[in-house]
């Protein structure tokens, strides 16, 4: 050790890139400038990992714990998912919901209305007309019980995540405003109705300026500030008689959203984008397959997901730089990604995928068709025909240390 210390710090990174996870983290205790050092080494190991990055800022907002704060947790979590090394448990059951709610039958959903979305604090989830919202520990698993959050008229049939709000749309056309409270007891206010457009709201999305909502052919821009004023009606779009909208979303600025959609008459897919600066369409594009949900990257890209492919379209060009094959796992019902290189796609199995790669890298059963799913850097949410499930990836027991050893002194 004596000689290694008398050598720079260049040559020492060049050393330490050879030497594995675990003796790095013995080398970072034996004097503080080995720590530095390792430290970076470490660092610039983690950019190559998979779903342990965490270098998009959306996808931070949802991880839980930060990984920064572990360097050798971003390891430990990465092998898991890599083995397909995690806890699988059920949080809620379907019929469990049905009968809380005094309703003695299934109910029939579309499986576009089954949703999750996961928050650095919360999972949400959708079941029979209602929100149910789980907090979540410190070590990222939900903790027991859930809230049900419900309106005393109307069956809420899409929600969406902003800032510190829940905005839901229902059956009867009313959009409603949640304000979440994550420190106190009662952690959501009752709703605040911000606007009634007096149609059934199958799809909504929002930021802190505006909300869009459709029907099933019809879209509509509402201006929205965050104060009792509630909403402003500043365009509409109409996509058609035979027209069926499939999916909305907002760039990451706020400033433009993009649209898919089927148009039964002439047997067409169109996608739209419309900036909100210049009040019009700038980009509508027709394609042969259907595109049922859209991600943004970043303001210049979008993963499209088809039925059978993952597509990724430079907005530049308007042509597709990427894409992955999905039809091993036949259908696939709803995809998430972490804004940077990895997504993940749900089929009758959980699909992993990293960008860098033209094959899939792991799957994951739950149990049955997957029709929503979410997952950070350390945990995956999915909802599958009976309910939702909860996969953890943080266990160090399942770790074989020699092994581990192995696949990170070979991995980069």
């Amino acid at each position: 050790m004596s000689v290694l210390y008398n050598l720079p710090n260049e040559i020492l990174e060049i050393i330490f890139n050879f030497c594995d996870v675990y003796t790095l983290s013995r080398i970072r205790m034996v004097c503080k400038r080995f720590n530095t050092v390792a430290y970076n080494t470490l660092e610039k190991k983690s950019e190559h990992l998979l779903v342990t990055n965490q270098k998009s800022k959306k996808f931070r907002e949802r991880c839980k714990p930060l990984l920064s704060l572990d360097k050798n947790f971003k390891f430990i979590t990465n092998y898991n998912w890599i083995h397909k090394k995690c806890k699988k448990r059920q949080i809620y059951k379907m019929e469990e919901i049905n009968i809380e709610q005094g309703q003695s039958y299934f109910y029939p959903f579309q499986y576009g209305n089954r949703s999750v979305q996961i928050t650095r604090n919360m999972v949400w989830s959708f079941c029979a007309g209602d929100l149910l919202a789980f907090k979540r520990a410190k070590n990222g698993t939900i903790k027991k019980g859930k809230n049900i959050l419900k309106t005393d008229k109307a069956f809420i049939e899409t929600y969406t995540h902003c800032g510190n709000y829940i905005i839901s749309g229902d059956r009867e056309g009313i959009i409603n405003r949640w304000e979440i409270k994550d420190n106190q007891k009662d952690f959501l206010r009752k709703p605040l109705k911000i606007h009634n457009v007096h149609f059934k709201i199958e799809g909504i999305n929002a930021t802190s300026q505006h909300i869009i909502i459709n029907s099933e052919n019809l879209l509509k821009i509402l201006k929205y500030s965050d104060d009792r004023k509630g909403c402003t009606e500043e365009n509409e779009i109409f996509c058609g008689d035979r027209c069926c909208i499939q999916s909305i979303s907002f760039d990451p600025k706020g400033t433009k959203f993009a649209v898919t959609s089927y148009d039964w008459s002439g047997f067409s897919h169109k996608f739209l984008i419309y900036d909100f600066d210049k009040s019009y369409q700038i980009m509508n594009i027709k394609y042969d397959d259907p595109c049922k949900q859209l991600i943004w990257e970043d303001t210049h890209t979008i993963l499209m997901r088809f039925d059978y492919s993952i597509r990724k379209i430079d907005l530049r060009t308007s042509k597709f730089v990427r894409t992955w094959d999905s039809s091993k796992y036949h259908w696939s019902y709803c995809y998430s990604s972490d804004n940077m290189n990895t997504f993940m796609t749900g089929h009758d199995v959980v699909v992993l995928w990293d960008q860098r790669k033209s094959v899939a890298i792991q799957t994951y059963d739950i149990n049955g068709l997957i029709f929503a799913l979410e997952f950070d850097s350390s945990h995956m949410y999915a909802v599958a025909g009976n309910g939702l499930y909860e996969l953890d990836f943080t266990r160090k027991n399942y770790i074989n240390h020699k092994k581990i050893e192995t696949f990170f002194g070979n991995f980069y």
